[in-house]
């Protein structure tokens, strides 16, 4: 037997290895993948199918675990396809429902990327040709139970660190493929899936979730990532698109977008943001207790915290932040230590106040806060609130509260009303909501009130209109529309006050001309004074047909308050009082020079 050189023995080891790797690793990774697609095409086109060979590897071996990983990594790419496509066809539906009862309904599900997942999911196993055994129906259940676990184990575990959720995605993932082997067995022919092919349908599902959660994150980091100091393409600065006083040099520029924006598709990705991010607030008790860590796990921003990586952005736009609630209410207290409290005669005090994100768990949590504030004011006009939270304050403070319906992200807007005054009704006006097909408008609602103290009747209506998100000069048209269809549908006769977050600079705007074209005025128009934290009077009172004289507005700019920042609310709190003219007189205004305000520190 003639000797072998040394070098042809390690050639032959490595070509040893390479096959190996090519039959255990690399072809069931395309087989699951690329010509798993392929094959979907072909057996729609009755083209012949494509099966790269996989070498026979026995149950609860090496090389079978090897093969189950390498398929489950493979995989992702036609999942992610499909959930994109899905997501394509759910956004269209979306669209064509647009301002019908059905699509208000469904607008949730149709702009969620995790609902796109889960049928996109059950989509690509319907389209496979099933094994035998199997139905094309069972395929289709399983695919979808299986990433209804994937996604139900994600969202358990995005409040993790980076390395934990590493851990705790091939975990869920195991559960959901085991979930998918039973289910499409079971719904195939009514029979429980054997032993090996659970286990290894669960070490696919391992690979598949652990590698396409990473892959997202890869992305949207790489499709995020810019320049320090510089913007990248459409992003904004603040996550309700305002920026900067229109007076102020590049205040446009850095909210206007560098390329043409679909502002319906804006508004959803936006939407579906919010609802996918939503904070946890702690009790006040708890917060002492809390980590930086800990509350960035809840969804707050802290800079101290070492897992900032793990909160997300949408279009890097900073989440906010959690101050001490304690600390916050004393400060409040500073603030608002010379306002007079709403009684049951005299002068009525109304406030506007953008309560930014208002649910249950932030008005218990503020709680103190609020008492400080509510109880100045007879009528309050509340944008950003949903029921649990606007009900919640009401009952901590004694008061009434009427709230229209909300959008998807929570947001609604709605009054907190002293016992003082008398609701006698109330209107939704649903044709703000339902412009241009743009999701998530959020409708005017009013209020119409007796003082029972002087008999005085009137109406007031609350306003949130369209955010300059995709750019002020892109979003001023529906606006603009929003202003003419308000003016329309009060009519000429209307006797009251709007107020609310305009989102137009009010001190400068041509937004507003089709209401003050009716007869509206705007409460100090030449005011300059920023009601938000980036800047610009976007906040502020119209009024027609009134018989009070009516204070120039005082802002309460809490979010510049180091210790109580926009955690409490992104906007400041205006308020004004309504003294009865003498003469009953058109209104006038009672210039009111505001002192030092502790809330600036």
């Amino acid at each position: 037997m003639p000797d072998i050189p040394h070098d042809s023995i390690a050639e032959r080891k490595s070509e040893g290895a390479l096959s190996w790797a090519q039959h255990n690793v690399l072809d069931p990774a395309l087989n699951a993948g690329p010509l798993a697609i392929y094959n979907v095409v072909a057996d729609v086109a009755k083209l012949p199918e494509v099966h790269l060979a996989v070498d026979e590897a026995k149950p609860y071996s090496a090389d079978w675990f090897v093969q189950g990983l390498s398929s489950g990594v493979g995989a992702a790419a036609p999942f992610l396809l499909a959930g994109a496509g899905a997501g394509k066809v759910f956004r269209a539906a979306d669209g064509a429902l647009a301002g019908t009862k059905v699509g208000e309904a469904l607008s949730p599900m149709l702009t969620s990327t995790r609902a796109a997942n889960v049928a996109g999911a059950a989509a690509f196993g319907a389209m496979q040709k099933p094994e035998e055994g199997h139905t094309r129906l069972g395929n289709a259940i399983g695919m979808g139970l299986g990433f209804m676990v994937f996604d139900k184990g994600n969202m358990l575990s995005r409040e993790l660190p980076f390395a934990g959720r590493l851990a705790a995605y091939p975990v869920t993932g195991f559960a959901g493929g085991a979930v998918m082997a039973e289910a499409s067995q079971l719904f195939s022919d009514g029979k429980l899936a054997s032993n090996d092919k659970v286990l290894q349908s669960a070490v696919q599902g391992a690979a598949l979730n652990w590698s396409m959660p990473l892959a997202h994150e890869a992305y949207t980091r790489l499709t995020t990532k810019t320049v320090p100091g510089e913007q990248g393409t459409n992003v904004e600065v603040r996550t309700n698109g305002i920026i900067n006083d229109a007076n102020t040099a590049g205040a446009a520029d850095k909210i206007a977008p560098k390329t043409t924006i679909d502002l319906n598709a804006l508004s959803k990705a936006y939407s579906e943001y919010v609802r996918e991010n939503q904070p946890v607030y702690p009790t006040t008790e708890e917060f002492s207790s809390l980590t930086p860590e800990e509350i960035v796990q809840r969804g707050f921003y802290h800079p101290d915290a070492t897992n900032l990586e793990q909160l997300a952005y949408f279009q890097e736009a900073k989440p906010r932040p959690l101050p001490d609630a304690g600390v916050v209410a004393s400060e409040v207290a500073k603030s608002v230590q010379g306002m007079p409290m709403a009684t049951a005669n005299g002068n009525l005090i109304l406030g506007e106040w953008n309560m930014e994100f208002l649910t249950g768990d932030k008005a218990a949590y503020f709680k103190d806060s609020y008492k400080q504030i509510v109880p100045r004011h007879h009528l309050m006009f509340v944008e950003e609130a949903n029921a649990d939270g606007l009900a919640r304050i009401a009952q901590d403070n004694g008061y009434n509260f009427e709230i229209s319906r909300d959008n998807s992200r929570g947001q609604a807007v709605g009054f907190l009303v002293h016992p003082r005054l008398k609701v006698l009704g109330t209107s939704t006006y649903e044709e703000i909501a339902n412009v241009n097909n743009i999701p998530d408008l959020r409708p005017a609602f009013r209020v119409d009130l007796q003082d029972t103290a002087t008999g005085e009747k009137f109406s007031a209506v609350t306003v949130h209109l369209k955010s300059m998100r995709g750019g002020p000069e892109q979003t001023a048209p529906v606006r603009t529309e929003q202003a003419q269809r308000l003016a329309n549908v009060l009519g000429s006769d209307f006797s009251g006050i709007i107020a609310g977050d305009w989102n137009t600079f009010l001190n400068n705007s041509k937004e507003l001309k089709p209401l003050t074209d009716a007869g509206f005025k705007i409460a100090n128009p030449g005011d300059t004074t920023s009601t938000q934290a980036m800047g610009g009077r976007l906040d502020g009172f119209l009024y027609k047909n009134i018989p009070w004289m009516m204070s120039n507005p005082e802002v309460r700019p809490f979010f510049q308050n180091p210790k109580i920042t926009r955690g409490l609310s992104d906007h400041g709190l205006l308020t004004t009082t309504l003294t009865k003219s003498p003469s009953a007189a058109p209104y006038t205004f009672v210039p009111n020079f505001v002192g030092f305000d502790p809330s600036r520190n």
